[in-house]
């Protein structure tokens, strides 16, 4: 940690022009710059210039082993993490590809790290980040319980903006509170593990 200050990754898992995810990550942008206990950074796997996962070695063996400066270059951002909060869309009952070829290509800077999610889609990207917490306990990481939703039903007042979309992100300031606290109590507990 940066000092008592956790580092969080905001890691934003769609790839589509335009896309709906910029409208919660700009609110999110907005609600988590107002906490000073905690900094957060953007990962917009969109500017990720990884290729499709190939690599002979799994990560989880070939520890910090990159094999090309974009590799090495998003690894080191994802180490300097301390936690996880996945923008996530959900596409056919699952999150995209791209995320999924992100999170493939590492481990050890994932590991023993917390995740949190707020996702968006038909049942507000539910069944997405249900596949999400299979992987990232794969990854030897703690997910928090809490989640942040947004419904198809609720796309249009979103995009809409104005006082349509300040009723949508209002219902969620409390969940998103709770959800922060919790990733910010598993940050804290696993940066002392981690150092133990």
């Amino acid at each position: 940690m940066s000092g008592d200050v956790p580092r969080i990754a905001l890691v934003v898992g769609s790839t589509r022009e335009p896309r709906f995810a910029d409208y919660p990550l700009t609110w999110l942008r907005e609600r988590l710059g107002t906490r000073d206990d905690l900094e957060v950074s953007v990962i917009d796997v969109r500017d990720v210039a990884l290729p499709d996962y190939n690599l002979s070695k799994a990560p989880a063996y070939a520890r910090r082993e990159y094999s090309s400066r974009a590799e090495r270059a998003l690894g080191e951002r994802l180490d300097n993490a301390d936690a996880f909060l996945f923008l996530v869309n959900e596409y056919n009952h699952g999150y995209g590809g791209a995320l999924k070829n992100v999170l493939d290509h590492y481990f050890a800077e994932f590991e023993h790290k917390p995740a949190a999610f707020f996702g968006y889609g038909n049942v507000g990207g539910s069944r997405a980040i249900e596949q999400l917490r299979q992987v990232v306990a794969e990854l030897n990481m703690v997910s928090v319980r809490e989640t942040v939703h947004i419904f198809g039903t609720q796309f249009p007042a979103v995009r809409e903006g104005g006082a349509t979309a300040a009723a949508v992100f209002n219902a969620l300031e409390q969940r998103l509170t709770v959800m922060i606290d919790h990733l910010l109590w598993w940050t804290r507990a696993l940066n002392t593990a981690r150092n133990t």
